[in-house]
């Protein structure tokens, strides 16, 4: 009796101490992972997540989908969130519902999301990491899923409990940036927010410390040098939105007064490639597109091709926009204008405006195979016409609105929504819709005549005009 006694408690003290130790590993992997120590960090998650570790299984699932110490390997991410979800871990619960809502690692099913999603709202209350990305989805609204409730996203971040959280902090910054109902922005309050949470791991916050510095109309912010070390700073976290958004500075800052010390092509093409090897579809469209133009790389079609068609895998809009762009006019690739086609529908459902203007010109005018009019279709010319100006292309909007006024043969002449969706395109960065509002504010076409208000425009139409033909 005494000898099972004994046994029983050396069984207790071994599964203490493999706990302890798992529990230490973890630890120890948090610690090297906020020291930029990746190689190290995914080792330790990997034997954690071995020995049944759930945490540790969704961590070592952020470190594929994110090259951290690992290869990029989406399917490896979706398998681990599925085996840390299943192992209780509620941040991976969490991270797997947003995968099926938002087809995030080639997994689309966003009734099964919301569905999950909302599941967890309801049994758990008190994780932080659920909670602030549930305010998230309400304050931006998510079409199809949540509707915009911002008075309800802010009170739910009042109640979180651990205000130390780094997605907690990140959307408290972001709050403070735009500033939302009553509450005005507040960059000073925001860089507090980022600078927290990215030194608590999130390792985007410092591309949006990055975006306040680089705002101009907040001269008490306006600190591009800062700026600038902030993408930095995010590169060697290895975070990859500061990869691609300093790899943009290096690329295309010689016609920009501000930035043009910081050109650096060479260098911008290896963040792009260090940023491909995180999986990231903003850098194989960008690096797509510099083989096309063949300006800072030799041009060659066929890796246009090759990663318009990677960009378009991973769910990238702009990218699945090129690769039908590749099939439209036969760049790298066999000429399909039916394909083209297909891809320009899907790359609109990622939210390319761009992609539903090439529709529409397609569409309306009709597009030959082999010397075959195909494709002419009225009524889905006028439907991706509207889709191109909600999704905001600055000139499917003043097309729009050209059609309004002096009027089309798609729409009935309607001066004020021609005003509108032309102020929208000038508002865009569109030259030629900026010379629009300028015409119609001196007649009052559609609006009260304002010419105070048109000199601006006008003013707006020449700054860009200068650009354009700098940049040509």
């Amino acid at each position: 009796m005494n000898t099972l006694k004994h046994l029983n408690s050396l069984l207790v003290i071994v599964i203490l101490f493999a706990l302890s130790s798992c529990q230490t590993d973890v630890e120890h992997a948090d610690s090297l992972r906020l020291e930029n120590k990746f190689d190290e960090a995914a080792q330790l998650y990997q034997k954690a997540a071995d020995e049944g570790d759930a945490y540790a299984t969704w961590r070592l699932s952020i470190a594929y989908g994110n090259g951290d110490g690992v290869d990029f390997d989406q399917e490896k991410v979706f398998t681990l969130l599925k085996e840390a979800a299943d192992k209780g871990c509620k941040e991976a619960e969490c991270d797997l519902s947003c995968a099926y809502m938002f087809g995030w690692y080639g997994h689309t099913d966003s009734i099964k999301g919301k569905q999950m999603f909302d599941k967890l709202i309801a049994q758990d209350n008190d994780n932080t990491y659920i909670q602030s990305r549930y305010a998230w989805l309400l304050l931006i609204g998510a079409e199809g899923l949540y509707e915009k409730n911002t008075e309800k996203a802010l009170r739910i971040l009042k109640q979180v409990k651990d205000k130390d959280d780094p997605y907690y902090l990140w959307v408290e910054g972001s709050i403070y940036v735009s500033g939302i109902d009553n509450m005005e922005s507040d960059y000073s309050k925001a860089i507090t927010y980022f600078t927290k949470s990215f030194e608590k791991g999130r390792r985007c916050s410092s591309v949006s410390l990055a975006q306040i510095y680089f705002t101009k109309d907040r001269k008490e912010t306006f600190d591009i040098k800062k700026g600038i070390e902030w993408l930095k700073k995010g590169v060697e976290s290895n975070s990859t939105e500061a990869m691609v958004l300093l790899s943009q500075i290096y690329l295309y800052s010689k016609d920009n007064e501000d930035f043009k010390s910081y050109q650096n092509p060479s260098k911008g093409i290896e963040l792009l490639q260090k940023a491909i090897n995180h999986g990231s579809g903003d850098a194989y469209a960008l690096l797509g597109m510099e083989f096309f133009e063949g300006i800072n790389v030799n041009k060659d079609d066929k890796k246009f091709f090759e990663y318009s068609q990677r960009a378009y895998e991973l769910r990238h809009g702009g990218g699945a926009n090129n690769l039908g762009r590749c099939y439209q006019q036969g760049l790298g690739c066999e000429r399909n204008i039916n394909k083209a086609v297909e891809i320009y529908q899907e790359a609109v459902k990622l939210g390319s405006g761009l992609a539903a203007r090439n529709l529409f010109v397609i569409f309306r005018y009709g597009y030959s195979q082999n010397d075959i009019p195909v494709n002419f279709d009225r009524g889905k010319a006028k439907y991706y016409l509207l889709e191109g100006a909600r999704l905001n292309d600055p000139i499917a909007l003043l097309q729009l609105s050209d059609q309004y006024y002096p009027g089309g043969d798609m729409f009935e002449t309607n001066s004020e929504q021609a005003y509108v969706y032309a102020k929208k395109s000038a508002d865009a960065g569109n030259v030629d819709g900026c010379a629009k509002v300028a015409y119609l504010l001196d007649n009052g076409i559609g609006c009260y005549k304002n010419p105070q208000e048109a000199q601006k425009y006008r003013d707006k139409y020449e700054v860009q005009k200068g650009n354009k033909q700098q940049k040509d």
